[in-house]
């Protein structure tokens, strides 16, 4: 007499084959977390660096590395913003270093350069009279 139905061992081995399909798609969900996370964190860590820019350039120069912390995003940062100069006298690179609070890694870098002092076009023409528009020299 023949009777339907499974016999345990299929029935083992398609349990066991439903588990790890489970356990590939729990890791799958949990780097895709982790992913958001760290891309939340970069982003939020950009605008710090931005503002650093942004802020290194509007404030008094000051040669050397000054340290600070920014918030972004409701995440804290360590910043480190670098300003040195230059081969080219009263120009000066501006390194800024975005890491996390308890400064392990840096997530995200920002280089800018600023000058010394603006020149004063208020003084004098700063294209050469001339020349055709565009084409002087300063």
């Amino acid at each position: 007499m023949r009777q339907d139905g499974f016999t345990l061992i299929e029935v083992l081995v398609s349990l066991a084959i439903f588990s790890l399909a489970i356990v590939g798609l729990n890791r799958a969900a949990g780097l895709a977390v982790n992913g958001a996370a760290e891309l939340t964190a970069r982003t939020h860590a950009g605008f710090a660096a931005d503002n650093a820019v942004v802020l290194s350039k509007t404030q008094p120069l000051d040669v050397g590395t000054v340290r600070t912390e920014a918030a972004s995003g409701g995440l804290v940062f360590d910043v480190a913003t670098t300003t040195a100069a230059t081969e080219l006298p009263g120009f000066y690179e501006i390194t800024v270093a975005v890491s996390d609070a308890d400064g392990a890694r840096i997530i995200a870098t920002r280089r800018a350069f600023r000058a010394e002092a603006l020149p004063d076009i208020a003084s004098g023409d700063p294209l050469d009279d001339d020349a055709p528009d565009g084409e002087g020299t300063p």
